[in-house]
């Protein structure tokens, strides 16, 4: 390996090193309180180990490795750009141009940096197996971190633009009154298989413990 391989290493490690410090926007704008909230790199890891606990439970016929790997890339655009929610309308509609703008700069000085994108463009288009997989492992590792978050904010608290947007006006008044049902509710049309198996098994989880509050609430 010539010094100039190395460095590039190097460089690439302190650059990704970045999303260890990068919280994820989400958490913040709806916000969790909590001592410390999640990072993007977390969120990676969390999703990650979803993704082997997936598929070491069931049988699928996709390359493992290559779901990992989407999981890991598509991340590396919020080095730059930054974590980017489904509430920022005017980020969202560059999002894509800007997020490949920034992988190519990110892996810039590496000669496979399109093989790079064209892994996260697969990931993005949702159509092979594997990108089916990590995307949904993606969502859903979403959702129960906000499980996890339970308790620690409330619909209430959140910014008022959320209250705005069609989506969180429709789900409360279905009776999704909690962030966390939120979150899942929100989710559900993308999970098929094992995924919604395990989706509507959280959304009974939820609901009766939703139920037991109630009921404890109603006796004092």
């Amino acid at each position: 390996m010539t010094d100039i391989e190395f460095r590039r290493i190097l460089d690439l490690h302190e650059l990704c090193c970045r999303l260890k410090k990068t919280l994820r926007t989400g958490w913040i704008n709806w916000q969790v309180r909590d001592d410390r909230i999640e990072s993007v790199a977390e969120h990676i890891f969390g999703t990650c180990m979803l993704a082997v606990g997936v598929f070491s439970t069931e049988k699928f016929d996709i390359d493992i490795n290559k779901v990992i790997t989407m999981i890991m890339l598509h991340e590396t655009e919020e080095i730059i750009i930054g974590d980017i929610t489904m509430f920022d309308y005017e980020k969202l509609k560059t999002k894509k141009i800007d997020g490949h703008q920034a992988v190519l700069e990110v892996f810039k000085d590496f000669p496979n940096a399109e093989h790079f994108l064209s892994i996260i463009e697969e990931f993005e288009a949702n159509k092979t197996p594997e990108a089916r997989f990590a995307k949904m492992c993606d969502k859903f590792e979403a959702d129960l971190q906000a499980r996890l978050y339970e308790g620690k904010y409330a619909i209430s608290d959140v910014e008022d633009r959320f209250f705005k947007d069609q989506r969180t006006i429709d789900e409360i008044n279905a009776g999704y009154d909690t962030v966390s049902e939120q979150f899942l509710q929100n989710d559900m049309p993308r999970y098929d298989g094992v995924f919604k198996e395990m989706a509507d098994y959280l959304k009974d989880i939820e609901k009766q413990e939703k139920a037991n509050y109630n009921r404890m609430e109603n006796r004092f």
